[in-house]
C-alpha cells in the first residue's frame, strides 16, 4: 500500500469499508485450488497521507505487491493495480473461517498473537515506503471488517544549512527517550487494534529509515518514519546522520502521545550537526491534529499584523519556532514559567517602553482558559537599514544613596551616572541613518533596590533602546535565594537570560553568577559561584540550537566567562563552563558550545578593569574574543575620572552590513558632581584635561583646549613619571590584533614599544600599573582610610591593566606615540617633557 504525501494536516482515522467475503462452497480439504477472497475497499476518510488532500480528507490507495495476512495465511501479492485504486480483492489459499484476523503487511505476522515491527524502514520519495505502516482488523462473523492503524507517522522536513557543508543524509533513527520498545516483537489485540511490547532487547529500542539523499537549501527533504502509537513518557528523539557520520539530534523532551492513524508533521529545520539535542516544533497546527498537548500559545506579527515565521520563542527553558502563520505552541511546566520571551529576529525591534525593549510577557499577566495560557500577539516593528547599526556598551554604573558615607568621599555616584547618561544621549543624537542600541553589562546599582527605579527612569531619555543584565550588586540580599533575589531586576527588565538578533548577529545575555545563600537569605553580594545554573544551561543550549553555525555571536554576561585578566581560564572552573581537566570528566559546557561558531565576542564587566584578549590559533577557544570593560563611572567608591587607568566612558561598536566594522572607546567629558570629600582631593598630576564651565563641567584637553573626545584612545606618560627613564603609554582597548604603539622623536624613526607584562597581577610590587590610577588610590588610602577601610578600599588597591607599553626615551624632548587598531584606525598623542 502506497500513496503520495502533500503538505496538509488533518485528523487521521482510516476505516476500511465494503469488505466482502467470497468463500468457495467446496469441501475444506487440502485442495490447493480452494481459496478465500476478500474484497477490501479503502474509504476516503480523514487521513493526511497517501493521496491528494480534499477538504482535509485523503484517499488511501493500494499498490502492486501489497500482501495481506488473514489468520496467519498470506494472500497473493497484488498485481496490475490501477493508479489511485482504493478497492481490491485479496486472494488467500485455502478456505478460511471466522473470526477473521487481518494484518497488513503480511510480512509483519509472526504467530497468532505476535507481530514483528522491523527496526529498518525503506525510504520512498514523498511518502512512506510500501509495507511500512501496519493495519489490523477483526471480524467475529462474516460481514464488514474495519482495519485500524497500529502506528503513528512522523514526518520530518530537512533542508541544507547554508553554512554546513553537508554530505547526503544516510539514515534517520527514532528512539523513545525512556527507551520504550519501538521495533521487534509485539503482542497484538486484533479486536482493539493495539500493540503491547514483548521485548526488552536493546536492538528493539530504535527504528531507522535508511536513505542516501542530498539536501537542498531551497526544498526540504521529506522523511517519514512509522512508529508505534503510544505515550512516550519522556518524549522521543530523532537522530539524523549524514554519510560523514555527523549527527544532529531533534528531540521532544517531555511526555508525548503519538496517536494511531495520525501524522505528526514537524516544523522544517536545517541539518546542523552538533553535540546538542534541539527541540522539535510543529509546523501546521489544528486542534484535531496537534500531536502533543500544549498549555502555552501565542503569535508573533509585525506592526501591520503580518505573521512572522521562524521566530524563536522560549518559556525560559525550552525554545520553539513560530509557524507559517506566526503561531507558537509549547507544553510547559507552567508552575516554573515566569515569562514567555521571543528572540527578536534581525530586521525587527520589539516594543520599547521607557527605553527598555519589551521582548517578553509575564505569565502573571495572563489568565489561563481551560488550562491554556494564550499570550496573544507579540508585535515587532521593522527597522530601516537593519544590518548597519551602532551599539553602546556600558558597565557597572553602580550608584548608591548619596547620604551614605562611602558616597561622600569624593564624587557622588548618582551624579557620575548622570554625567554618563548625558554623554550617551548626546552621542546617540549625533548618529544618523542607523539605529542605536545600548547594553549595560550589569551592576546597574550597588545593592540599593530603590535606585533600580532611578536607573530605569534614566533609560527613558537616552533616545534608544537599552538591553540590560543582572550583576551581583543587583540582587536583593534580603531575599531567600538566587532566584528570589532577582525580583526587582525582573520587575523592571524582565528575564535575566535572553537573546535577540540584529543584523544577522546573534546576541545572548546571561546571568552567570549563582548567588549563594545561608538557607534563609543571600550571604552577600560577593558570595557566588561562577557559571550557569542547570536551568540556564538548558535554556542556552535550546536557544543556540536555532542559530546557524555560520553566525557571528556576541555573548554578554556580568562576570567574564572566558579568559580573566589574572590569566585564569573561566571555562575550566565555571559551572557548565566546558571543563577539559580529567577531574571534571571533560564535561560539555558553554565554552565548547560557543567554540562551534566562527566568530564569538564575549563581553563582560565586573572586574572594573579593561581587558581585551584574542586566543591563539591553536587554542580550543580560537574563535572567541574577550572584551572586559572598566567601570563606566570611574574608580569604585570615589567615582574618580578613571578606573584601572581607563577614563570614565563606554565602548562604541559599529556594525556595517552585518559585520563588526570597528569599536572605539568614548571618554565621558561631562562632570556633573561637585567634590564632597572633607580631606581634600588628589592633585591629578597626570590627568590630560581640566574641567571648565558649570552645570555640567566639561573636560578640556590641556594641550589643545578642545573638548575631550574619541581621539583620546590612550594615555601617554613622560619618562619622569615612572622615574625609570622610560616613556609609558596605556592604550585602553588594545589587544593582540592591534599594532604595538610606536614612539617617534622629532626627526627620528618610529621605535616599537614593549608591552609591560606581569606574571601575577595580584602581586604587590608589580610594574604594570597606570600611574594616574595609582596616584588616586594612594591619595585616598592615605587621607580617607577611616571611611574607605570599611569598603575594603585598601585591599582593593590597584588594578593593573594589560594594555601598558614602554620604551626608553631621552631625558628631554618631544615625541609622538602612535598606534593603529585592528580596523586600520591610527591614533596619536604628542608629549613634551
Amino acid at each position: 500500500m502506497k500513496g503520495y504525501y502533500v503538505a496538509a494536516v488533518a485528523a487521521m482515522i482510516l476505516a476500511l469499508a465494503g469488505c466482502e467475503k467470497k468463500v468457495s462452497e467446496l469441501d475444506e480439504s487440502s485442495n490447493p485450488e480452494e481459496r478465500t477472497t476478500l474484497s477490501i475497499g479503502l474509504a476516503p476518510v480523514s487521513r493526511t497521507s497517501l493521496g491528494v488532500s480534499a477538504e482535509g480528507k485523503r484517499k488511501v490507495y493500494w499498490t502492486d505487491g501489497d500482501e495481506m495476512s488473514l489468520n496467519g495465511v498470506t494472500s497473493d501479492p497484488l498485481a496490475s493495480v490501477p493508479a489511485e485504486c482504493s478497492k481490491v480483492s485479496f486472494s488467500f489459499p485455502g478456505v478460511l473461517t471466522t473470526p477473521y484476523k487481518l494484518l497488513y503487511p503480511a510480512s509483519f505476522y509472526k504467530n497468532a498473537t505476535t507481530i514483528t515491527l522491523p527496526a529498518s524502514q525503506a525510504y520512498d520519495f514523498g511518502t512512506i515506503a510500501t509495507s511500512t505502516e501496519p493495519l489490523a482488523g477483526y471480524a467475529a462473523a462474516e460481514g464488514d471488517v474495519t482495519l485500524n492503524h497500529l502506528c503513528c507517522i512522523l514526518e520530518l522536513q530537512i533542508k541544507k544549512d547554508a553554512g554546513v557543508s553537508a554530505s547526503n543524509i544516510a539514515r534517520v533513527t527514532f528512539r523513545g527517550n525512556a527507551d520504550e520498545q519501538v521495533s521487534g516483537d509485539f503482542t497484538i489485540d486484533y479486536e482493539l487494534g493495539t500493540l503491547t511490547g514483548a521485548s526488552d532487547a536493546a536492538a528493539d529500542k530504535s527504528v531507522t529509515v535508511t536513505l542516501d539523499q542530498a539536501l537542498s537549501t531551497s526544498t526540504a527533504l521529506e522523511v517519514y518514519l512509522v512508529v508505534p502509537a503510544r505515550t512516550y513518557a519522556s518524549g522521543f528523539s530523532v537522530e539524523i546522520e549524514d554519510n560523514m557520520h555527523r549527527v544532529q539530534t531533534k528531540t521532544k523532551p517531555s511526555s508525548a502521545t503519538l496517536t494511531a492513524g495520525k501524522l505528526v508533521k514537524m516544523t522544517e529545520f536545517t541539518f546542523v550537526p552538533g553535540a546538542l539535542a534541539t527541540e522539535f516544533t510543529i509546523e501546521d497546527v489544528t486542534e484535531e491534529v496537534l500531536p502533543f498537548d500544549y498549555n502555552i500559545s501565542g503569535r508573533v506579527v509585525d506592526s501591520s499584523s503580518n505573521p512572522i515565521e521562524g521566530v524563536v520563542v522560549s518559556d525560559g527553558t525550552q525554545c520553539v519556532r513560530t509557524m507559517f502563520d506566526g503561531t507558537f505552541y509549547m507544553q510547559s511546566n507552567t508552575a516554573n514559567v515566569k515569562y514567555v520571551q521571543i528572540s527578536t529576529p534581525s530586521g525587527y525591534l520589539p516594543p520599547v517602553d521607557g527605553g527598555k525593549p519589551r521582548f517578553y510577557k509575564a505569565k502573571a499577566d495572563i489568565t489561563p482558559s481551560a488550562g491554556i495560557y494564550d499570550f496573544g500577539d507579540f508585535v515587532l516593528t521593522p527597522v530601516a537599514n537593519p544590518n548597519t547599526f551602532t551599539l553602546f556598551v556600558t558597565a557597572d554604573p553602580q550608584p548608591r544613596a548619596s547620604n551614605l558615607p562611602l558616597d561622600n568621599v569624593a564624587y557622588r555616584s548618582l551624579r557620575a551616572c548622570e554625567s554618563l547618561y548625558q554623554d550617551l544621549t548626546e552621542t546617540a543624537a549625533g548618529i544618523a541613518g542607523r539605529q542605536v542600541y545600548g547594553i549595560c553589562l550589569g551592576d546597574l546599582v550597588n545593592g540599593d533596590m530603590d535606585l533600580m527605579d532611578t536607573y530605569s527612569t534614566a533609560l527613558e531619555n537616552l533616545g534608544y533602546p537599552t538591553y540590560n543584565m543582572i550583576g551581583n550588586h543587583d540582587y536583593d540580599l534580603t531575599a531567600r535565594d538566587d532566584d528570589a533575589g532577582a525580583w526587582k531586576y525582573e520587575a523592571l527588565f524582565g528575564p535575566r537570560n535572553y537573546s535577540f538578533n540584529i543584523g544577522g548577529i546573534h546576541f545572548v545575555v546571561l546571568d552567570n553568577l549563582i548567588m549563594e545563600d545561608n538557607g534563609s537569605k543571600l550571604k552577600s553580594s560577593h558570595d557566588y559561584t561562577q557559571g550557569l545554573t542547570d536551568e540556564i544551561w538548558a535554556w542556552l543550549q535550546a536557544d543556540m540550537a536555532f542559530v546557524p553555525r555560520t553566525s557571528t555571536v556576541m555573548v554578554f554576561a556580568h562576570s567574564p566567562m572566558f579568559k580573566y585578566d589574572s590569566g585564569s581560564e573561566r571555562t575550566n572552573t565555571a559551572k557548565h563552563g566546558g571543563h577539559t581537566n580529567e577531574s571534571e570528566g571533560g564535561a560539555y559546557g558553554y565554552g565548547d558550545l560557543f567554540d562551534e561558531f566562527p566568530e564569538v565576542h564575549a563581553w563582560a564587566g565586573h572586574t572594573h578593569l579593561t581587558f581585551n584578549h584574542v586566543y591563539a590559533p591553536s587554542h580550543r577557544h580560537k574563535n572567541v574574543q574577550v572584551h572586559t570593560l572598566a567601570r563606566s563611572t570611574g574608580e569604585l567608591w570615589t567615582n574618580e575620572y578613571l578606573a584601572g587607568g581607563t577614563p570614565r566612558g563606554f565602548t562604541i561598536v559599529e556594525i556595517v552590513n552585518g559585520d563588526v566594522a570597528s569599536w572605539r572607546f568614548h571618554p565621558t567629558k561631562y562632570l556633573k558632581s561637585s567634590f564632597h570629600g572633607t580631606n581634600g582631593q588628589p592633585p591629578y598630576t597626570y590627568c590630560d584635561w581640566t574641567y571648565e564651565g558649570s552645570s555640567p563641567l566639561v573636560a578640556k584637553m590641556k594641550d589643545t583646549g578642545l573638548d575631550l573626545d574619541e581621539s583620546y584612545q590612550m594615555h601617554v606618560f613622560p619618562p619622569d613619571a615612572y622615574g625609570d627613564g622610560k616613556l609609558y603609554v596605556n592604550v585602553f582597548l588594545w589587544d593582540s590584533l592591534w599594532d604595538k604603539p610606536t614612539l617617534t622623536m622629532e626627526g627620528g624613526a618610529p621605535v616599537v614599544m614593549t608591552q609591560v607584562e606581569t606574571v601575577d597581577v595580584k602581586e604587590e610590587n608589580r610594574i604594570g600599573y597606570d600611574i594616574a590610577n595609582k596616584e588616586i588610590i594612594d591619595f585616598y588610602n592615605d587621607n580617607y582610610s577611616g571611611t574607605l577601610t570599611s569598603a575594603g578600599y585598601a585591599a582593593h588597591k590597584l588594578g593593573v591593566p594589560l594594555t601598558m607599553f614602554r620604551v626608553a626615551a631621552p631625558a628631554s624632548g618631544t615625541g609622538t606615540v602612535s598606534v593603529t587598531d585592528r580596523f586600520g584606525n591610527t591614533y596619536s598623542r604628542t608629549v613634551s617633557w
